[in-house]
């Protein structure tokens, strides 16, 4: 007797946080009857865990190099146990991993900026993948529709540039701007300037270079000039493009 689709989807998650024989021998319990072998369940197990860890490994190169091997082995048990594949896209696997790691930082005394940095990683990808649509045209300018503002208590972009070869991450407050480019579909990304908020605020609320050089005495050239480089880079787009 084969067990229904439901009630095996309903234990196969249990399976899948409990890596091995006794998860195994845990799942077929539920099924008497079932005639499965044993060899085929473990290693569509096998299967599923190894992409789940394959994805982790991908979305957070840098939380897991901060880690070293064995630390990031346990985490991702860890993770895998009580966060069990269910997602039918595999990079979605890793969207509770930030916060995961934030309940773990004190138990395991792990370095507190972990947390910040897989929220930008998770964030990362998330922009990439964003289904926003960008216009073809815009009447005026506009803030990229993909835009993610992150707010983090560690100054998180200059670790990443550094592709994590830098010192850790700086305790302190950062505004990180997020953002596909349009043209060059990759993930760009900033901590917040002056120029970068002047400008997403010109978006936002419709100003033009006169309106803000009259109210901030700033030269008209120079708010041109940051509105230029700032659509060069995707993160504003211009009227006419």
């Amino acid at each position: 007797m084969r067990p229904t689709l439901k009630h095996f989807f309903d234990t196969m998650g249990a399976y899948l946080a409990r890596p091995g024989a006794e998860g195994l021998e845990q799942l077929l319990a539920e099924h008497p009857g079932w005639d499965a072998r044993r060899s085929r369940v473990a290693l569509y197990g096998d299967f599923v865990r190894g992409h789940v860890r394959s994805a982790l490994e991908k979305l957070f190169p840098l939380v897991r190099g901060a880690c070293g091997p064995d630390v990031w082995t346990s985490l991702v048990e860890g993770y895998t146990s009580t966060r069990p594949a269910r997602h039918h896209e595999l990079n979605h696997l890793g969207e509770g991993f930030a916060a995961f790691l934030a309940d773990e930082v004190a138990a395991r005394g792990l370095a507190a900026y972990l947390p910040a940095l897989a929220r930008f990683e998770w964030t990362d990808f998330a922009v990439f993948a964003s289904q926003a649509p960008l216009p073809e045209r815009v009447e005026r300018l506009t803030a990229n529709p993909t835009l993610v503002v992150l707010e983090a208590p560690f100054r998180v972009c200059a670790y990443v540039r550094a592709k994590g070869k830098g010192p850790s991450p700086e305790p302190g407050d950062e505004l990180a701007l997020l953002w596909r480019h349009p043209e060059q579909l990759v993930t760009f990304y900033m901590a917040a300037t002056p120029q970068a908020l002047l400008v997403l605020k010109m978006a936002v609320e419709g100003l033009s270079a006169a309106d803000v050089s009259a109210a901030t005495g700033m030269a008209q050239a120079d708010i041109a000039d940051s509105v230029a480089r700032l659509a060069s880079d995707g993160l504003v787009l211009l009227p006419g493009s």
